[in-house]
């Protein structure tokens, strides 16, 4: 074109102008990344006739994607004679603009055999990417393959197990990505009016403002049973260094899960305060293996499982880091560990962890969720934590532990069944069945059994609001003269 095209950028977003495979801003609103990435695929396309594809997981109709955005990017730089918008698609127009081109697509309409239209591309911007399902970004990654072609990904963080957030910010980051968090603070044009609904938004809930303008994890939602129970916990101390100490007894809780996880908790209680000192999940391991990596203070190994062969009891302690040996009491266990097992000589799962080591069990009631949700929320406010990181884990399983959403209805109704659920239900187990003299709701105000009235310095002050002073002076004219006051 000649000309320069002068772009609003915050300066922590300048990296993202340089050229990236990958492309990734994070944080909470008002951090101007989607202002950004809709400047950026205007100024990529202006430069040269580039096909870009702007994607979501759910695109329900083009009002749903940030079609409305771009053009408003195209107006306010001046380059209306540039683009063409469509209905469904912005195209470039002019001598030097001619072939460039943006479609708005929802990832939910796409497989591994139509996903193909879209390997032309030259760039796929991910909007809202935190609601991007694994399936979907394993199907987008190898599909925008073209030589020198970029993915963007933009979002405010939900969970640590999303896919976005598992690729750029988990464990094994790739090395050819530029990740950036940026949030309220590092856009300098951040409107006072957000300001307002900010610290209105910090002043009423602090924790989902955080998740919200601060970028953090979301640790409370709507659909959540204990989130808010948890964040209570961690203002109030109850979550920090209250490590296992030589001689208390561990009681333990379990779901069990053959096929699927199976998670423990490792509690310590004095009859008012519970605290969880250690937590362990694991899926596919039978019992000799869970207990093996868990429980080896008690474990017994099968005389002949060669599994066990060189299992020592020193290096699987070594291996849970746990320094002190754990001394056990009850093991509450759910209803279903009454149930034969196939393959086993017929035996009950109580007869198999009995023969594995497991002494003092106390086998679970049939009930439903409905039952360990209301005692693990009556619970929780006695509960402490140890702050170790697989009792961290553990309490993200109670975090987004929550209840199925009616997206046509937009309600919620049952319990989620998911990773989630398994070391939910096992806390639920030692809810149920555990003695802890629960903490008693503070008692409402008292009210006086006489309201008072008194003239004071000229004025009436009364403890009464007007509808009560009605009714007392009724009262009080049915009564006569006899009770001393008169209105």
């Amino acid at each position: 074109m000649g000309a320069t095209l002068e772009l609003e950028v915050p300066r922590k977003l300048v990296p993202l102008l340089a050229p990236c495979r990958y492309k990734a801003a994070h944080g909470g609103r008002g951090g101007a990344k989607s202002h950004f990435f809709g400047q950026l695929a205007v100024a990529t396309n202006l430069a040269a006739p580039k096909r870009g594809v702007c994607i979501r997981e759910v695109q329900n109709s083009i009002k749903d994607s940030v079609k409305n955005l771009i053009e408003g990017k195209i107006t306010k730089l001046g380059l209306a004679g540039h683009f063409d918008p469509m209905r469904d698609e912005i195209r470039g127009v002019g001598p030097h603009n001619k072939g460039s081109l943006i479609v708005f697509r929802g990832m939910q309409d796409y497989n591994a055999d139509n996903i193909k239209s879209l390997e032309d591309f030259d760039w796929a911007w991910v909007e809202e990417a935190q609601s991007l399902s694994h399936r979907s970004w394993r199907l987008l990654r190898p599909t925008i393959r073209k030589p020198g072609s970029e993915i963007w990904c933009s979002w405010n963080p939900r969970w640590d197990t999303d896919a976005v957030d598992e690729f750029f910010r988990g464990a094994n980051k790739p090395d050819d990505a530029t990740c950036i968090e940026i949030n309220w603070q590092d856009n300098p044009w951040f409107p006072d009016v957000l300001r307002k609904e900010m610290e209105r938004d910090y002043a009423a809930d602090p924790e989902m403002a955080e998740h919200v303008w601060g970028g953090g994890y979301e640790i409370v939602s709507e659909a959540s049973y204990y989130a808010k129970l948890l964040a209570q916990a961690e203002r109030e101390g109850r979550i920090g260094h209250f490590p296992y100490k030589a001689g208390q007894i561990v009681k333990t809780a379990w779901d069990i899960g053959i096929h699927d996880y199976m998670t423990c908790w490792f509690i310590v209680d004095d009859g008012v305060m519970a605290t969880v000192v250690d937590y362990y999940e694991a899926s596919g391991e039978d019992f000799a293996e869970f207990m093996s990596h868990c429980m080896p203070e008690v474990f017994r190994p099968p005389l002949e499982d060669r599994r066990f062969e060189q299992w020592k009891e020193e290096r699987s302690l070594a291996d849970l880091r746990r320094e002190v040996p754990f001394r056990y009491g009850t093991h509450y266990l759910p209803h279903d560990v009454g149930v034969r097992e196939t393959g086993a000589g017929g035996r009950h799962r109580f007869q198999t962890l009995h023969m594995l080591g497991l002494v003092e069990m106390s086998k679970g009631v049939r009930s439903g969720p409905e039952e360990r949700i209301a005692a693990t929320r009556r619970l929780l406010p006695n509960m402490r934590f140890h702050n170790s990181p697989r009792v961290q884990k553990g309490m993200k399983r109670l975090r987004q532990y929550s209840r199925k959403r009616n997206d046509q209805l937009g309600t919620y109704t049952t319990p989620l069944h998911d990773e989630n659920s398994h070391g939910a239900d096992a806390f639920g187990e030692y809810a149920v069945n555990v003695d802890i003299r629960l903490s008693p709701p503070p008692p409402p105000p008292k009210k006086p059994d006489e309201f008072a009235l008194e003239i004071e310095h000229g004025r009436i002050v009364s403890n009464m609001n007007v509808e009560e002073i009605v009714k007392m002076k009724e009262r009080l004219a049915k009564m006569g003269p006899k009770r001393g006051l008169s209105l």
